[in-house]
């Protein structure tokens, strides 16, 4: 196995806060293996691996190495029934990375029962693919068109509206891959519709226009 293995359990370790002992607890291995397996001084089995990987709540696909490649055909795809959308999985590993991708398709007048704007820690890029998309961020709304792109801190609460009859089609690439999962399992019952409020867009000197684009 790959000798990076016991460096990734060691950040991923750390990054939860865990001591070893904890990790010890959580695995039933000793303290002095955990150690060992940490500073690479074992060949690590893929059952011990398994516990380690349970223990932390990640794939244990995340300890190897190479570049993770999606065919066409093996993406996962999650639909979201209270925000008519569904969200196609670009990776099957978004686990092992800091940045995960996503096609996203939203039904169209999914504003007929929207939910509440919702935030997140991390970046988010937007790319309009097909369609027009209305996103609600913080109190403004911006409408996008094919071609057009958002990038913003996803802490801003955000929503994604389709007030068409076409489908809308967009890629999404976010920084914390892991949220996605942690607010599709997670969703808040339906909510009263959100006031959009009127349309504006910065512009050089700070003040609010209404933006123009394909009719």
């Amino acid at each position: 196995m790959s000798t990076i293995i016991g460096r990734r359990i060691r950040q991923l370790r750390t990054e939860q806060h865990k001591t070893l002992k904890e990790l010890s607890e959580a695995t039933n291995l000793s303290i002095g293996y955990l150690s060992k397996i940490e500073r690479e001084d074992y060949t690590v089995s893929e059952a011990v691996l398994t516990r380690i990987a349970n223990a932390l709540g990640v794939n244990i696909q995340i300890f190897f190495e190479g570049p993770s490649i999606t065919r066409s055909f093996e993406r996962r795809n999650s639909y979201v029934d209270a925000e008519m959308i569904s969200v196609e999985f670009l990776s099957v590993h978004p686990e092992k990375f800091k940045l995960a991708a996503t096609i996203v398709n939203v039904l169209p007048f999914n504003t007929i029962r929207p939910m509440k704007p919702h935030s997140h820690g991390g970046e988010e890029l937007v790319y309009i693919l097909e369609g027009v998309l209305s996103v609600i961020l913080d109190d403004r709304k911006f409408d996008l068109y094919p071609g057009d792109t958002l990038h913003f801190s996803a802490e801003h609460t955000h929503l994604w509206m389709n007030n068409t009859n076409k489908m809308v089609r967009f890629f999404n690439a976010t920084t914390h891959p892991a949220d996605w999962e942690t607010y599709v399992s997670n969703l808040a019952p339906l909510l009263a519709p959100v006031d959009c409020g009127e349309e504006e867009q910065e512009t050089e000197d700070g003040e609010g226009k209404t933006p123009s684009g394909p009719a």
